[in-house]
């Protein structure tokens, strides 16, 4: 799996960078250009836009601190001011860190991550959510083909489902023998049929966009499934 890269990601080690080279000289106290703040106050904004989803808080406090990181000493010259150095320090260093994104995906099942993490990564999350969707499908028509090896595959994935996941289907993955197996085994069927109907059928159709909110649910919805298509046949 390629390694998570973040849309702010160029501003964050340019940031770093800095952060790292002014650390190590913070006992100079040496005076600071109006192209140097201009384009750490840059960074910082382009990373302000790029963690308002993840980092609310950070994305809140990032432009305080920006606003007074340097100060004019009065002569139309600028130092550093260290207390909000700190903060910046702080904050930066843990979004570096611990991407919350990175979480996210770590739970995902391997088949999603697999068609869906690279587009997801590079701001695709359309394409990203329809490829979760559509690996969905392609999981049930194997496991179709897996329990019903003499049988050709049907054309309409309702029917699929139908096959795999109704009353007397073939997929036995719940006991249901109980009302609350029965319950889920409905449930679940009704799961798989809802993904395909409002998901893989429009897709099918059309380009349709989603924010990163929706996409980031469809995701986890069919990584929902394809966990359950992994249960073990009773």
């Amino acid at each position: 799996m390629r390694v998570l890269k973040l849309p702010y990601e160029n501003e964050l080690y340019e940031l770093r960078k800095w952060i790292d080279f002014t650390n190590a000289n913070l006992q100079m106290q040496f005076l600071h250009t109006p192209q140097e703040i201009q384009r750490v106050h840059q960074w910082i904004n382009a990373i302000t836009m790029g963690i308002q989803a993840d980092y609310p808080f950070y994305a809140a406090t990032l432009p305080r601190i920006a606003s007074i990181l340097f100060i004019d000493n009065g002569m139309g010259a600028f130092i550093l001011n260290q207390a909000a150095f700190g903060e910046l320090v702080i904050i930066i260093r843990h979004i570096e860190a611990e991407p919350v994104v990175v979480h996210f995906w770590s739970a995902i099942h391997p088949r999603i991550v697999n068609v869906s993490h690279e587009l997801y990564a590079d701001g695709h999350c359309s394409t990203a959510a329809e490829k979760a969707v559509k690996e969905v499908e392609s999981r049930l028509r194997e496991k179709f083909s897996e329990l019903k090896p003499s049988a050709a595959v049907p054309a309409k994935i309702g029917d699929v489902i139908g096959a795999l996941m109704s009353e007397n289907g073939a997929f036995k993955f719940c006991d249901t023998t109980t009302t609350s197996g029965r319950d889920y085994r409905r449930g679940i069927q009704s799961l798989f049929e809802g993904i395909m109907v409002a998901y893989r059928n429009p897709a099918a159709h059309a380009n349709l966009q989603y924010e990163k909110r929706e996409a980031m649910e469809q995701i986890m919805l069919a990584s929902q499934l394809m966990y359950v298509l992994d249960k073990p046949q009773l």
